[in-house]
């Protein structure tokens, strides 16, 4: 499995990241925040498949942008998958006719049938795209919003997508048979406690405890690091004892 992490700060796009996609093996895209300028043009029309864990902006943002971009050059429909108040809320707020154009009711240029379809799931029942298992979890958040556990053949990926301290993510790692990486947020530094609390974000000290839930398997990555908070956060994540997480990389390929 490829994993990326695509990025969204025009000042230091290795570094700050403002909005959140993560890239899978170069088609399936877990959340559309950066999707629309994160990604080369070329790049972008191989991605046909598109999972929205909220409905926050940050998440989001850019689908508009890279439904236009791809719009004339797909042979069949790109679609977004969600739970039923994510797809929801992008077909009333996004894809609404006056903010952006509804897609849905767009045919694609071969006539075949709509450019774009969304597509709902639920939270706790496991669905394949392709070579992939995708298991969605709620995770505990201001919004209805899923975390997720990425399987193949080979490797087991978690992301905790947008969380405050939280349950059913962490058992649905433990379950996997292979865990090789857990991508977990890290927004706050551990002097915004009462900020994290009220935006159900993670700070550092937050994550260890939240990481004692697991069972030790797999590297974890720190994401969602907010760019204003950046230093102190990454200093914090480095002084924790009990589990070592790194910053997950900008613009990297992982591989497992």
């Amino acid at each position: 499995m490829n994993v990326r992490l695509l990025p969204s700060n025009c000042h230091d796009p290795t570094l700050l990241q403002s909005l959140t996609t993560f890239l899978i093996d170069g088609w399936l895209a877990i959340d559309g925040g950066s999707l629309g300028f994160g990604l080369s043009p070329s790049r972008q029309i191989g991605v046909h498949e598109v999972i929205v864990t909220h409905s926050h902006s940050d998440h989001c943002a850019s689908l508009p942008i890279f439904i236009a971009e791809v719009f004339p050059f797909l042979n069949a429909p790109v679609t977004i998958h969600g739970t039923k108040p994510v797809v929801r809320s992008l077909r009333e707020n996004l894809f609404n006719g006056s903010i952006w154009p509804d897609f849905t009711s767009i045919p694609l240029l071969n006539g075949s049938g709509p450019s774009l379809q969304f597509l709902e799931f639920k939270p706790g029942c496991a669905f394949q795209l392709r070579n992939l298992r995708i298991t969605p979890v709620e995770t505990n958040h201001v919004v209805p919003t899923v975390g997720l556990a990425i399987e193949d053949d080979h490797s087991g990926v978690v992301f905790t997508s947008d969380t405050y301290c939280t349950e059913a993510i962490w058992h649905l790692a433990n379950s996997l048979v292979r865990l090789d990486a857990i991508f977990a947020e890290a927004s706050y530094p551990n002097r915004e406690a009462k900020l994290a609390e009220a935006s159900k974000h993670l700070t550092p000290s937050l994550l260890e405890t939240e990481l004692k839930k697991m069972d030790g398997r797999g590297t974890v990555y720190a994401v969602h690091i907010k760019p204003q908070f950046r230093e102190e956060v990454v200093r914090e994540l480095s002084a924790l004892t009990t589990r070592r997480v790194a910053v997950a990389e900008i613009d990297h390929d992982y591989f497992w």
